[in-house]
């Protein structure tokens, strides 16, 4: 894997989209930008190049601290008082800084997803965690995940805020066991399950049993061992077996038979500290093999070596994936 150093022109292209992403800048900031843009083609094509792998998560980065204000300062506390003196004063860097728009609150936000510091159970990056439960159930949370537990007289009800969970259910037949999130719930009619909470859409699969998925549209579905399904309040699809169903993180794993890359990023997302960005050819680019979840950066390295692909390291928060040109 290439570690590269970024140019003046990257940087400053880093430096505009920052300042215009911001909202602040003013109408002769705008003019100076575009004759910075006119002066040079190169200008241009860093410009594209930049805005294009860093908006989107600039954008999740910044909204961190409107969604939880509270927890952004007790957490940057807490990995600023860990973080070793080589960590600091990559910390203190001016291109780290720029890279991630909210520097310390961009960092903490990659190690310790701020969404789920509230939630009773969470996992940072990197980390999977099983919990048993009060009535004997094992839940286990894959890296990046948040859960609450809300357990009565009437019913086990675990609602996943964010990430992926597996749960092997302890028998009580007085009580139901329930998964919930954004979209529906699924319940327990056997022993094992796994649910993935996305962005816009959640996916259950089983490997043991059955359980029972209902919408909050309404929409109802069985789904029996082996058979996986994504939702979403109207909507139900069933899944063929892949990366995105199966339950091999629990082994520090993924494999891959014949996916686009972009499966393996994703699946790689919630063990990566940094920032990973993929161009839309290299996404396509077919793969197959088992890769290690706990090493993203050997898998990275491996996938490089044998596919038409280069990843390029702008410093410890920023991956490039693209294909060789």
């Amino acid at each position: 894997m290439s570690k590269t150093k970024v140019d003046p022109i990257t940087r400053a292209a880093i430096d505009w989209v920052l300042r215009l992403e911001s909202g602040q800048a003013c109408p002769s900031e705008r003019q100076v930008f575009k004759a910075w843009l006119a002066e040079n083609p190169e200008h241009k094509a860093a410009w594209q190049r930049v805005a294009g792998l860093l908006k989107s998560p600039l954008s999740d980065l910044q909204s961190v601290d409107r969604r939880s204000p509270g927890q952004l300062q007790a957490a940057s506390k807490a990995i600023l008082g860990t973080t070793s003196s080589s960590g600091k004063k990559a910390l203190q860097g001016g291109l780290l800084l720029l890279l991630l728009g909210l520097g310390t609150a961009g960092v903490v936000d990659r190690v310790t997803p701020l969404a789920g510091l509230m939630a009773d159970e969470h996992t940072g990056t990197g980390e999977r965690k099983t919990i048993e439960l009060a009535d004997g159930s094992r839940l286990t949370l894959n890296a990046r995940s948040a859960v609450d537990i809300e357990f009565s007289a009437g019913e086990r009800r675990v609602r996943l805020r964010e990430g992926e969970l597996q749960v092997d259910v302890a028998a009580d037949p007085g009580r139901p066991f329930v998964v919930a999130t954004g979209q529906g719930q699924v319940q327990a009619l056997g022993t094992r399950f796994m649910v993935r909470q996305g962005t816009d859409e959640s996916l259950a699969s089983v490997q043991q049993h059955s359980v029972q998925l209902d919408t909050s549209g309404g929409l109802r579905r069985l789904i029996e061992t082996g058979q996986a399904v994504s939702f979403t309040t109207l909507q139900i699809d069933p899944q063929t077996p892949s990366s995105r169903s199966q339950a091999d993180w629990l082994q520090g794993r993924v494999e891959l038979q014949d996916e686009p890359l972009s499966a393996l990023i994703e699946a790689l997302r919630p063990y990566q500290t940094g920032v990973v960005r993929i161009s839309p050819e290299a996404a396509r680019v077919r793969v197959f093999g088992v890769f290690p979840l706990d090493n993203p950066a050997h898998a990275l390295n491996a996938v490089a070596q044998t596919l038409p692909i280069t990843v390029k390291r702008y410093g410890p928060w920023l991956t490039v994936v693209d294909v060789r040109r």
